[in-house]
């Protein structure tokens, strides 16, 4: 294996390990925290701890670039993972202040993670290999949503309860996780920057991304897509914790709560695949629409099988009757639901960004990871007093705004010939075209993640 596929999957494999603690880590914080009931700690915590996470992130988007061209991806790989396996360790005897403390240095960390992730893919894809190495890359890495869940459903078995000793086995093993990942990352080896054609790039002050992307934030095109962009930051909050918080409320099995994070992961994992082949059928409108179809059918089924106060109860279980009977195999759908919903809305709107503005994504992909963690931290300050119906109407809201929008972009840049409709023939679909837009579909769906 040559150095540059070496460092392709030996940066795959790291991420699959530290995502797969994070990523069950993060799915199960709110419960954990309702059946621990120690040291002022609530569910609510968890609430308030994924919003410091998810706002910081939004912010440090900003000011990686210049801290990884300061310390070099290698470097930059480790330290930014030290943070997630101190959030991890913190929930092995939670305090507030341990918590929100880890909770904000992993937000920090979350920017130049992957920004340095970007760094070390550009360098290890000379020629034509980058499509390939992605692809790669995001095998790897998409495995972490089951590998993380399927640890848990075996170790919370019929449990209706996260005991000390159960919570304590299950962060121990999710940091050995986080660790091992780390350990990886210092097996990467070094690489020659590519050399590009034309004039060698100038060194830009650390400031100037912020400068660009406030640029870019004020456009028109870039207004258009705040719709999809918001209502990304509210899906990510429901269906990365306020989802399995209600099957924790309603259900007695806790490893119920496992089985939703592998489905959801499921979800956002074929998306990718399956909203990429469709694009090629019906046009990225047309996913789109699709998508909000498949969100919107997920928030009514949510209503009817669900109590209202399922999301904000403080007892055991829920009081309140749901419409229908609530049904875990009904609710295991609805967790697919929501994963391949979503990933239709980020397949869409990283496309977009990537052919848009294809000389300069960085700056524009910057405004859309800032405009996504502020919505997500604001769902998670709101999410644990308001009652159901009320979070999936702004939900549901938000969905059908951000498409209609979307629409009015479509039809706009159409018009204006500033981006080419997607071919709908085989042959066509085989052009450069095409290939570019295949490369695009490659870019991260979960890249909110630290």
């Amino acid at each position: 294996m040559n150095v540059n596929l070496w460092n392709i999957n030996i940066l795959g494999v790291g991420f699959m390990l530290v995502f797969s603690a994070f990523t069950a880590a993060s799915f199960m914080e709110s419960i954990v925290f309702k059946d621990y009931k120690k040291h002022g700690i609530t569910i609510e915590t968890g609430f308030h701890s994924l919003a410091v996470i998810y706002g910081v992130l939004g912010v440090s988007n900003w000011f990686a670039p210049a801290i990884v061209n300061k310390l070099g991806s290698r470097l930059s790989l480790i330290i930014s993972v030290l943070p997630n396996i101190a959030f991890i360790f913190s929930m092995y005897e939670p305090y507030q202040w341990s918590i929100f403390l880890c909770s904000t240095l992993l937000g920090l960390g979350g920017g130049v993670l992957w920004t340095a992730n970007g760094e070390v893919i550009a360098r290890n894809s000379p020629g034509d290999t980058k499509p390939r190495n992605t692809g790669i890359f995001w095998s790897w890495f998409n495995m972490s949503a089951l590998v993380g869940n399927t640890f848990l459903y075996f170790q919370l078995g019929e449990a209706e309860t996260i005991s000390d000793s159960n919570r304590h086995t299950i962060y121990l093993v999710l940091g050995g996780f986080s660790v091992t990942g780390l350990l990886s990352f210092i097996l990467l080896k070094n690489t020659p920057i590519p050399i590009s054609d034309g004039d060698p790039t100038e060194v830009q002050s650390p400031w100037q991304p912020i400068k660009d992307g406030m640029r870019f934030a004020v456009s028109g095109n870039m207004a258009l897509l705040y719709g999809a962009f918001i209502f990304t930051g509210l899906s990510l909050n429901f269906w990365s914790s306020v989802y399995i918080v209600i099957i924790g409320n309603v259900f007695p099995k806790r490893n119920y709560l496992a089985l939703a994070g592998i489905l959801i992961g499921l979800g956002q994992v074929s998306s990718g695949f399956i909203w990429s082949v469709l694009t090629y059928k019906i046009g990225r409108k047309g996913v789109l629409l699709c998508s909000t179809l498949v969100c919107c059918t997920a928030f009514t089924l949510v209503y009817l099988a669900f109590p209202s106060d399922a999301a904000t109860t403080q007892e055991a279980r829920a009081q309140g009757v749901p419409i229908i009977a609530s049904n875990i195999y009904l609710s295991l759908f609805v967790a697919l639901l929501l994963g391949l919903g979503d990933g239709g809305f980020n397949v869409t709107i990283y496309a977009t960004l990537g052919q848009l503005w294809e000389d300069a994504p960085a700056p524009a992909f910057a405004v859309f990871k800032f405009v996504q963690g502020i919505l997500a931290t604001a769902a998670f300050l709101y999410c644990g007093d308001l009652l159901l119906p009320y979070q999936l109407l702004i939900l549901g809201i938000a969905c059908v705004t951000g498409c209609i929008f979307f629409l009015i972009l479509d039809y706009k840049c159409a018009l204006h010939a500033e981006y080419e409709v997607l071919p709908d023939s085989t042959e066509q679909a085989n052009s450069a075209n095409s290939k570019q837009f295949y490369e695009e579909l490659q870019q991260p769906l979960l890249q909110t993640d630290p």
